[in-house]
């Protein structure tokens, strides 16, 4: 089954770290959500989530799991529930449809760790993610480094 990472995720040592080796299928885009730090983790942070928006476009990686691989990421991914949404894998241009994940309560969430974005950081550059994308993604979680 496909999986669609946009938050820590995308970097596949974290997530290979969590439930094993996955197939890394390439980058996709999410349309009509937006991606925003709007959930707090059990450890105090903001995390990453997605919302719906009209106009722009949420980009991330498509991973091949396995059924028992996304039973364990589900328990990694606690607060948030598990929903199947069409994405565009960019290598293709096709839709996919992929399971992701998405915070049960948005709001005022505190900002998220500097280890937590050093997931963002690996991922964006290891799948070549858009720099402006990534630079905006960054700022949003308040990293002041500079990336690309």
């Amino acid at each position: 089954m496909l999986y669609f990472a946009y938050g820590s995720n995308i970097s596949s040592l974290r997530l290979s770290a969590r439930i094993g080796p996955v197939g890394v299928r390439g980058l996709a885009q999410l349309p009509y959500h937006e991606h925003r730090f709007s959930k707090s983790g059990f450890d105090g942070t903001g995390k990453g989530n997605i919302q719906p928006h009209t106009t722009r476009r949420v980009h991330g990686v498509l991973y091949e799991l396995t059924s028992a691989q996304l039973e364990i990421l589900c328990n990694y991914e606690g607060g948030y529930r598990r929903a199947t949404l069409e994405t565009l894998a960019l290598s293709t241009q096709a839709p996919s449809v992929a399971i992701t994940f998405i915070g049960e309560r948005p709001g005022g969430a505190p900002a998220p760790s500097q280890a937590y974005l050093d997931h963002y950081r690996e991922g964006f550059a290891e799948h070549g993610f858009p720099v402006e994308y990534a630079r905006a993604i960054l700022a949003d979680g308040g990293d002041p480094r500079p990336f690309g």
